[in-house]
């Protein structure tokens, strides 16, 4: 098998690429051909310096996430970094794209970097609960200071590559051929111009000179990470800061070591596997099975049948997102409330009357024929109207089989609306999960004659809008929600908490407040986990009723949809991976403990768990 790492020697330079589509990925394969390259281009005497750089469009955007799973293989990311830096000949990358996690390490253990315009530079590995771990908590401050490194560790945000000249992250922006003058430079390194002896970043001094405004950076960021109890619950964030502060305290290469154990322990934790479960979740939801073989595609203006709350939201939303809108009201009047609405609601989300402006001016009234160029169009009416039946049958004579046809209906279900449709396969269900213009979430359904490029339409949207869309039908988010709530409520009616006590659990969980308009109690940790333990079962139990009808496709929808709607936090990975996590077999047994004692008609188990534990198996096995 070849290796993803190509080398060949052009004037002295040995030009080493690294070719590992579609990112580039510092996979174990890439890893060992870094080695053998870097080995083979020292020992080589023809060789004055080397030159990485990446092919396709990026530099390396990271680890292959999936090897975290287990053990680290050799060679290890810092093993290979910790090598180039040691390199006796000057080692120059060429950045382009994306140089992220382990991409912009290696980056960091080169002598000198180049980056072109467009390049993004970051360590983002505290959204997966992990801290970078092969150097970046060590080279990074040595650069460029403790308070601009943590606030690209913490932030997990890339920076631009002016601004990481700016700081001194890299040597210089090329406007030209960044592979050809990247070359340039190696070579002239080499043959000893531009001071050219390997210049090591371990040995950088620019970030340490002054301990005084390094340790200050450093407790502001603990006091401020002590002040936001979201990010305060969240392990990576404290080690990152830790590990920072031991670039300062630390020997280089016991700063290393630290780091590591760090890495080590938070990738064990429940914590980053249930971030890690998410990272990859996210990406299933957002091209299901069902569509594997159609890429969603945003539409580009969209038709909004009806001005009134729900119409209204969903035409500043897209309006705000920089789509083109054509919004149908009965008359000019109704048009006229509509469009007061939509620059209310644009108005109420922060924006400048200049921005307001901009996406009003994409919004235009229409009647029937104004519909016509739109990729989608949108029945908006309220369910209790009466009137969806008729309108769509109307609708989607009159648009025939261009647009996508969508309703927010909830109810009837979609199989009614469909059938007297002329084109069923382009009939889609849209459910915003609250205001269209502030939900996180998109649940977008379809009858099993429902065409790919419709469904695929409907996950274009909610990508446009910034927000995320999953497959599901009937919708499953405020089902799956409920049962959590219920299972407080009965908490409560039971005497076992009041509701201020469940209220603190629940949000010291991160799953906000089971019971509106009620304050928090001061409640112990112990007594935290117990309270909030009920509610996740409960949501568990619904999620698996809710496959075990067809609902969705996979647990991990279900996990991105209870996330994206603020129903359970994202370091708990979601109602199913916490299921998982603590065991099958327990989790079923205190189901049916309860089933038992407090009644069936919640805690029941869904017939996945014992089929699942009887085989020693996992949602993933379904």
């Amino acid at each position: 098998m070849a290796s993803p790492v190509k080398l060949n020697v052009l004037d002295g330079v040995a030009r080493i690429v690294i070719d590992a589509p579609p990112v580039n990925a510092q996979s174990i394969a890439v890893r060992r051909g870094l080695w053998e390259a870097v080995r083979m281009a020292e020992a080589d005497p023809k060789v004055v310096a080397l030159a990485i750089l990446g092919a396709g469009r990026n530099f390396s955007a990271g680890a292959e996430i999936s090897e975290f799973e287990g053990p680290g293989q050799e060679p290890w990311f810092g093993t290979v970094y910790n090598r180039i830096e040691a390199c006796t000949k000057p080692v120059v990358a060429g950045i382009a794209g994306a140089a992220l996690g382990g991409g912009l390490e290696l980056a960091l253990a080169c002598h000198f970097r180049l980056a072109a315009p467009g390049a993004r530079l970051g360590l983002p590995e505290v959204t997966l609960g992990l801290v970078p771990g092969a150097g970046g908590t060590q080279r990074t401050p040595r650069l460029i200071g403790a308070e601009a490194a943590l606030r690209l560790m913490l932030t997990g945000q890339p920076m631009s590559a002016k601004s990481a000249e700016k700081l001194g992250l890299v040597d210089g922006v090329v406007e030209g051929d960044l592979a050809e003058t990247t070359l340039a430079l190696a070579r002239e390194l080499g043959q000893g111009g531009s001071g050219g002896a390997p210049r090591r970043s371990r040995d950088a001094r620019a970030g340490l000179e002054d301990p005084q405004v390094f340790e200050a950076a450093i407790a502001r960021a603990r006091a401020e990470l002590k002040a936001d109890p979201a990010r305060a619950r969240l392990e990576a964030p404290h080690r990152v800061i830790d590990c920072i502060e031991g670039a300062l305290l630390l020997p280089f290469d016991t700063g290393l070591a630290y780091e590591l154990d760090a890495f080590e322990e938070l990738r064990e934790s429940r914590q980053s596997a249930a971030l890690r479960h998410v990272f990859f979740a996210e990406r299933s939801a957002a091209r299901p099975a069902r569509l594997v073989a159609t890429r969603p595609e945003a539409p580009g203006r969209i038709g909004v049948v009806g001005g009134g709350a729900p119409g209204a939201a969903l035409a500043a939303a897209a309006a705000g997102a920089g789509l083109d809108v054509r919004l149908m009201e009965q008359d000019e009047a109704h048009l006229e409330a509509a469009r007061a609405r939509v620059e209310a609601l644009l108005a109420g989300e922060g924006r400048t009357p200049e921005a307001v402006g901009a996406a009003m001016a994409r919004i235009a009234g229409t009647g029937d024929e104004g519909l016509e160029g739109c990729d989608l169009v949108v029945e908006t009416l309220p369910d209790e109207s009466g009137l969806k039946g008729d309108l769509l049958a109307r609708l989607s004579e009159l648009l025939g089989a261009g647009p996508v046809l969508a309703t927010l209906a909830r109810s009837p279900d979609l199989s009614e609306l469909a059938r007297p449709l002329e084109h069923p396969a382009r009939f889609i269900g849209l459910r915003f999960f609250g205001p269209a213009h502030r939900a996180g979430l998109l649940e977008v359904g379809g009858t099993e004659g429902a065409g790919a490029a419709a469904l695929g339409c409907g996950l274009g949207l909610a990508k446009a809008l910034g927000m995320q869309g999953v497959l599901a039908e009937p919708p499953v988010a405020a089902l799956v929600a409920g049962a959590g709530k219920a299972a407080a409520e009965e908490q409560v009616a039971r005497g076992e908490a009041s509701r201020e006590e469940i209220n603190a659990a629940w949000a010291g969980f991160g799953m906000g407040r089971a019971f509106a308009g009620v304050g928090l109690a001061d409640v112990a940790g112990w007594k935290r986990a117990a309270l909030i333990r009920p509610g996740c079962l409960a949501m568990a139990n619904a999620g698996a009723l809710m496959l075990a009808q067809g609902a969705v496709a996979e647990a991990a929808t279900l996990d991105v949809a209870m996330i994206a709607c603020g129903a359970f936090p994202r370091e708990g990975g979601g109602p199913m991976h916490w299921a998982e996590a603590e065991g099958l077999a327990k989790v079923e047994a205190e189901l049916l403990a309860r089933a038992e004692s407090h009644g069936a008609a919640l805690w029941e188990p869904a017939p996945q768990f014992a089929e699942l534990v009887k085989n020693g198996q996992g949602w993933g096995d379904l």
